[in-house]
This record gives C-alpha cells, sequence and structure tokens, in this order.
C-alpha cells in the first residue's frame, strides 16, 4: 500500500497445537490487548480480544468484501492476517465434540460455519512475541486502514514515527 513492506518475513498467524500453560495464556492476553489498543487507537477500527480462541482483530460489520481487502493490504506488509467468522457462542470443542451450548445455538439460529459472514479480520499473535511483532502487526494494519477506509496512503517512515509517538 505505501512501498515495501517494514517487514522483510511473513510475520506468521499462531494458533496453539496443544495445551496452553497459564503463564503462556496471561502473556499472550497482554500482547493481544497491545495490539487491540493500538488497532483502536491508530487504526481506528473496532478490536476484540477473545482469549478462548487466542484471536485478536478486527470488525468489519458484516462488509465481508472489506474483510478481504484488508486481508490483502495486511498481507502486503507481510503479516498473515486470517478473514474469519465470528464465533458462536460455546464455540469451544471439548475432547467430546462441540459443546451442548454451541450446538443449542447453531440450532436456534439456524445457522452453520459457512452461513456466518467471514467479517472479522485476525493478527498473529504468540505468547512469545517479541516487540517488534506486537508493533508490525499494529503497523501493517493502521497502513490498511488509512488507505482503505479514509484513501490516505501512509509511508513507512511516517508510519514508524506514529507508532514511535515522533509523527
Amino acid at each position: 500500500m505505501g512501498g515495501a513492506p517494514v517487514r522483510g518475513d511473513l510475520l506468521i498467524y499462531w494458533e496453539p497445537d496443544g495445551p496452553v500453560s497459564d503463564a503462556d495464556r496471561r502473556q499472550w492476553i497482554l500482547n493481544a490487548e497491545r495490539i487491540a489498543t493500538g488497532l483502536l487507537e491508530l487504526a481506528h477500527l473496532p478490536a476484540f480480544v477473545d482469549p478462548r480462541s487466542f484471536r485478536v482483530g478486527f470488525f468489519c460489520e458484516g462488509d465481508i468484501e472489506l474483510a478481504k481487502a484488508y486481508e490483502v493490504a495486511i498481507a502486503s506488509e507481510n503479516v498473515e492476517a486470517r478473514r474469519v467468522s465470528p464465533p458462536l457462542p460455546g464455540q469451544s470443542s471439548g475432547p467430546d465434540g462441540p459443546s451442548l451450548a454451541r450446538k443449542v445455538t447453531k440450532f436456534v439460529m439456524r445457522m452453520t460455519e459457512d452461513e456466518l459472514p467471514a467479517d472479522e479480520v485476525v493478527l498473529p499473535c504468540r505468547p512469545d512475541a517479541v516487540d517488534e511483532e506486537i508493533v508490525h502487526s499494529v503497523l501493517a494494519t493502521m497502513k490498511a486502514s488509512h488507505a482503505l477506509e479514509f484513501e490516505v496512503v501512509i509511508d513507512d517512515e511516517t508510519a514508524i514515527g506514529v507508532l514511535s509517538g515522533t509523527g
């Protein structure tokens, strides 16, 4: 959007591949809250943190095409954003499959995951993320939001200045 990406390596989306310790969960929440604060304050987006599903990102309020555009724009900054559907209540599955709350919600709403609009964008966040990764997720999203929502292209120098408080 505003030139070559600041980050050379792709920042990969993280999902736990097994149980997460309490300490790692707490650290993930701290990192996710930093990202969400950046999304709210700098990218002007309605951010969310979902510690049960390890998801941090923002809503596109039903606009699937806008969510797709964000996914592409953020990827151009070497950040693996993912466009996802919002979770249904009780989405967490246990060893015996989907929870009863999830089954009831799907029945009452007469929906499946395939019918839910994929209008949320989630960003990489790991418990052991370094500051550069957190900043880069925010920077990429800020550049995308200004270009897509406000038609303002922010170059990397300006974006870094905004993040560091000098811009």
